[in-house]
């Protein structure tokens, strides 16, 4: 006896392809929103070691933290390396930027294979300097001992938080950023390019660009950043006039972001 196989017809078939392409439209928005949660929560997570590091630097050196250079090896990167188990960073970072140097890396961002030296990130590409590469910017208000540019800015002495605990837990230390720091004040511009990809023009070293560095839509119109007391939270784009940046910051709320 001859048992005959009944097989799929061809409408079967399309109508098989046509659900899995329907639940596939249902589910990859969800899988896209999922992914860029573990990303970000990644990024939080990443953003607590340096500003931890940032602690016990302070705690080492009578609550004072690194002097501003432009030296290799001397730039506050270097220094955190080694509060971040990654100590031979400091004198040849190129080596050994992957490892627990990682955390200087936003998952968000990519690397840019770029044959300078120097060149600033965008929402989405990291930016180098001196060796080093990252996808965070540094509160350089919390950096008093500056031989190079406050001389420049005589008038602003008062802004600068002369010991590590003079800046309460509400301080930012680091964030998401095109660049390796920023000084921001309460009436920086907001960036016309929330991109990044306009590039330095946009962020120019002068007051009125500053906050402009962190200013980046790399999190939903919101950036990550990581506190004097070791908390990380999602920030807002035009919450960031509202953060305590430097000692007389007035937080601005009239603050406009496209």
């Amino acid at each position: 006896m001859i048992v005959q196989r009944r097989a799929f017809t061809l409408i079967e078939l399309l109508v098989v392809i046509a659900i899995i392409a329907i639940l596939m439209a249902v589910l990859m928005p969800t899988l896209g929103y999922v992914r860029k949660h573990a990303r970000a929560a990644a990024c939080q997570s990443n953003l607590r070691q340096p500003a931890l590091a940032m602690n016990l630097y302070a705690l080492d050196h009578a609550d004072r933290t690194m002097h501003f250079s432009h030296q290799f090896g001397e730039y506050w990167f270097h220094q955190l390396s080694p509060y971040l188990t990654a100590r031979e960073y400091k004198n040849n970072p190129q080596e050994h930027i992957k490892g627990a140097m990682k955390v200087a890396f936003c998952p968000v961002t990519k690397r840019q294979e770029r044959s300078e030296d120097s060149y600033w990130g965008t929402a989405y590409l990291t930016w180098k300097s001196l060796g080093g590469e990252g996808s965070y910017g540094l509160n350089l208000w919390l950096l008093p001992n500056d031989t190079i540019y406050r001389p420049t800015m005589p008038d602003q002495q008062k802004n600068y938080f002369e010991k590590y605990s003079d800046a309460n837990g509400s301080v930012p230390v680091i964030g998401d950023s095109v660049w390796v720091g920023a000084w921001p004040y309460a009436d920086d511009a907001v960036p016309g390019d929330l991109s990044g990809e306009q590039g330095y023009p946009g962020y120019q070293h002068a007051r009125g660009y500053f906050m402009g560095r962190f200013c980046v839509d790399r999190h939903k119109m919101a950036i990550n950043v990581g506190f004097v007391d070791t908390h990380v939270e999602r920030v807002p784009l035009k919450e960031l006039w509202g953060l305590r940046w430097h000692r007389s910051f007035a937080p601005n709320s009239v603050v406009s972001v496209p």
